[in-house]
């Protein structure tokens, strides 16, 4: 009976040690999407493979919100490194943002994300529609 309520309590710790570290990890993450589809290539006679990863609708954290992307190589790559790629590479589609709003670019002096706004141009402010990232 002894050896029973000793392994119990063991056991409990064991699951309550787990459980804690579990949780410990546990971080909200700066970027997000609403869907991606992954490609792996390996050609033939190369022991070199590639993979890509498009995410669409892709957006990021900033001031505790989620925020589309304007277009350029600095705000594609950070997206791409924060979500565990190299860079972005060929392949990404745009949309058009809209007139006085404001959209998150990627500040690389102060590596962060910070919004930027449009101004009243009437034009169309090119943001990413879907992002392809790739090793």
């Amino acid at each position: 009976m002894k050896a029973l309520y000793l392994g119990s309590i063991i056991a409990s710790l064991f699951s309550l040690s787990a459980f804690a570290q579990t949780n410990d990890n546990i971080e909200e993450s700066l970027t997000s999407f609403a869907s991606s589809t992954t490609s792996i290539e390996q050609k033939l006679g190369a022991t070199r493979r590639s993979s890509t990863v498009i995410y669409n609708n892709p957006t990021v954290r900033v001031n505790n919100s989620y925020r589309n992307m304007f277009v350029g190589s600095l705000t594609g790559n950070q997206f791409c490194k924060e979500r565990g790629h190299k860079q972005e590479v060929t392949g990404s589609t745009i949309k058009c943002g809209e007139d006085e709003s404001a959209y998150a670019n990627y500040d690389w002096y102060d590596s962060q994300w910070v919004l930027k706004s449009t101004g009243s141009k009437n034009q169309c402010y090119p943001l990413y529609a879907s992002i392809k990232c790739g090793n």
